[in-house]
């Protein structure tokens, strides 16, 4: 073996290395940050029991966070935020949560849950640690807690007066 083909042979070690380093960054990253805005809060919520409501009440707590009828929840996980930042890069009517219009069902809603809790409930404040722990609160209400926990969460945020965006 040639000096140059060891070289070439210690090149491709170096890349491939590189390549699953650089992949496992990718892929944990993610997963780290929801850690991070998981440990900020000082409490997590707990999903509401049953709570009496009409359908009419239903829809309007659902119309009021823009989603779609009928009301559904999608589960995310930490992952989805790679696609919620692409989906949402030409979005000019961005609100302050990405939502990839209605692709992720019940997102905006559990968004707004997930912000209506941490008014109270987070260690550090600033715009980065509020959207941080608002996104990983998000993406736990969607995979943790039901629809119907959700709309009674939502219900009884509506019910308290609660006017916040």
């Amino acid at each position: 073996m040639t000096r140059n083909e060891s070289n070439a042979e210690i090149d491709v070690k170096k890349l491939l290395t590189l390549t699953v380093i650089l992949l496992v960054l990718i892929a944990g990253v993610p997963w780290g940050l929801y850690g991070l805005g998981m440990k900020n809060m000082t409490q997590s919520p707990i999903p509401p029991g049953r709570l009496v409501y009409s359908q009419m009440e239903e829809n309007r707590v659902w119309k009021a966070r823009r989603e779609s009828l009928p009301s559904t929840l999608r589960s995310i996980t930490p992952w989805h935020f790679y696609h919620l930042l692409w989906c949402s890069r030409n979005d000019r009517d961005l609100e302050d949560f990405l939502t990839c219009g209605n692709l992720y069902p019940g997102l905006r809603a559990a968004a707004y849950a997930a912000k209506y809790h941490l008014r109270n409930h987070m260690e550090r404040d600033g715009v980065i640690w509020r959207y941080l722990s608002r996104t990983a609160l998000a993406i736990h209400i969607s995979g943790a807690w039901t629809k119907d926990e959700l709309m009674a969460y939502l219900v009884g945020i509506h019910r308290s007066g609660y006017v916040g965006e």
